[in-house]
């Protein structure tokens, strides 16, 4: 399926997609592990954000094969459009049992590198954050079994700890939920552990099963077991699927499968926040290498899982559009959290020309009007089906408080938002 403003040039030894447009709208940044091979490594440094404008350069920077690479090809074959990456060093070690990363290049200690990643991220102002993990390849099914000698590194993936202290999803999900609040509204998108046979099973093919094993996710935390996933759950949104992307490939070295997150990035990148990404398609994928049944796709929302699944018209589409919130919270619908980071967003940028003028009469009935057109247009677009707010002045540290009362497509109750404003 072609998309609009990117060009495929064959080249002797990989397909590369580059943009031929000037492609504006949601920023996607990624964090995954540069490869020691790059020809360029001195030209980006190790968590650097940089703006990625075709394959042959991200290539050339930070490695072919690399975990940077497989990334940048999954986001824009999937429809992406803003792509920043971030280069985690390329001797970075994944501590699953802790959820913490290490680097010897670094320096510091991994809860440094970790912060240093996300607030990298953060300077790219994003809207989605993807913490890039891999599906299943070769050497999960090569024969004899892989070993932790040859078997690629999983990166980061939601299931690797039933508790949240040592969960990657909750520690992602707090610098998300940091930056959302400070700087960017944004959501994170995480994948799962692929699977992995633990003998040769033959083939990249899994039995219904080995399915059924796999999505049980025995170490995906329960997010209703613990109120610390009450404020961090809305920030991340848990995709699991195995989606092989069209010409996933190097040369003659397949990549293997896609773990969905990037998929599922790029998707939101392209429908406006009051469009659930509920039946919408997945671009360019050759293959899905398993699909939940009826009742596992149930199991897997009960769990505030999303899933991929083929719909009447034998099309890949999503068939869930959740956050990681509890069960009972206000943001279990990922359009409901996409919404109220459109409505805290328009309201910063409302009131970005009132900072720094003086808080007189005049100027406060200038940004409540504001604030008001803008509340109206969400409306008239469909994001929101109410909405209502006060502003409360402090004027001795020059600051407005917006309480805002919305009431979001697809819900029926109101949800109350704080936004502060330094004038």
């Amino acid at each position: 399926m072609a998309i609009p403003g990117v060009t495929t040039i064959i080249r002797d030894r990989f397909y590369t997609v580059s943009r031929t447009d000037a492609p504006a709208g949601p920023r996607i940044v990624v964090i995954a592990k540069r490869d020691s091979g790059a020809t360029s490594a001195s030209a980006v440094a190790d968590l650097d954000v940089v703006r990625a404008s075709n394959e042959a350069d991200v290539v050339a920077a930070f490695g072919d094969g690399s975990d940077l690479h497989k990334a940048f090809v999954e986001l824009v074959t999937a429809g992406a459009e803003r792509v920043y990456l971030v280069p985690l060093p390329a001797d970075t070690i994944f501590d699953h049992s802790n959820a913490t990363i290490s680097s010897t290049t670094f320096g510091g200690t991994s809860a440094e590198l970790l912060d240093a990643a996300f607030a990298a991220a953060e300077a790219a102002q994003p809207d989605i954050i993807v913490p890039w993990g891999r599906g299943g390849n070769s050497t999960d099914w090569e024969s004899p079994a892989a070993t932790p000698s040859d078997a690629d590194e999983f990166a980061f993936h939601a299931d690797n700890s039933s508790a949240y202290a040592t969960n990657w999803a909750y520690k992602v999900g707090l610098a998300v939920k940091s930056i959302a609040e400070n700087t960017s509204p944004c959501i994170a998108v995480m994948g799962i552990k692929p699977y992995a046979p633990n003998a040769y099973v033959g083939a990249e093919k899994m039995t219904p099963g080995q399915v059924s094993s796999h999505l049980g996710l025995s170490n995906l935390p329960n997010r209703d077991a613990s109120d610390q996933w009450k404020e961090v759950g809305p920030y991340v949104a848990v995709v699991a699927a195995e989606v092989k992307p069209v010409n996933y490939a190097s040369g003659s070295t397949s990549f293997g499968y896609s773990n969905g997150a990037c998929s599922l990035a790029a998707t939101l990148s392209r429908l406006p926040s009051y469009s659930s990404i509920i039946n919408k398609p997945l671009y360019n994928v050759e293959s899905l290498r398993y699909t939940p049944s009826r009742t596992q796709q149930t199991s897997l929302s009960d769990k505030g899982v999303n899933t991929v699944v083929i719909n009447f018209n034998k099309v890949s589409v999503f068939g869930e559009g959740l956050t990681f919130a509890q069960s009972t919270s206000d943001y279990t619908r990922l359009s409901t959290r996409r919404i109220i980071n459109d409505a805290t967003n328009l309201i910063r940028q409302v009131c970005q020309k009132f900072i720094g003028e003086p808080s007189n009469i005049q100027v406060r009935n200038s940004m409540e009007t504001a604030i008001t057109s803008a509340m109206r247009g969400m409306q008239l677009t469909g994001a929101l089906l109410g909405s209502d707010f006060t502003v409360s002045y402090i004027p001795n540290q020059n600051k407005a408080i917006v309480d805002l009362v919305l009431t979001p497509a697809f819900e029926l109750k109101t949800i109350e938002v704080q936004v502060a404003i330094n004038l």
